[in-house]
């Protein structure tokens, strides 16, 4: 698999319900991560998998990953109180 078609791939797995902004936060500050974390995760191509891994290890994380994650989580949260 070249290497473009993995990184689109990657991308298109960590999108979620949040709003895009947060989305692309998480996947810019996280990725160096993920990679570290959840490398096997990342290769079943499962976003459930990749998520399930980043919170599990979301304590080893850099800060701005934890941040992203944490305006990500703020942001899902906010958008079901206003369902």
């Amino acid at each position: 698999m070249s290497k473009a078609v993995f990184i689109l791939t990657t991308s298109a797995l960590l999108l979620s319900a949040a709003p895009l902004s947060a989305q692309d936060n998480v996947r810019q500050a996280c990725m160096p991560d993920i990679r570290k974390y959840c490398s096997a995760e990342l290769a079943t191509f499962s976003r459930e998998n990749v998520h399930a891994c980043l919170i599990k290890n979301i304590k080893k994380t850099s800060p701005a990953c934890k941040e992203a994650a944490k305006a990500q989580r703020d942001a899902e949260r906010a958008k079901k109180k206003g369902s």
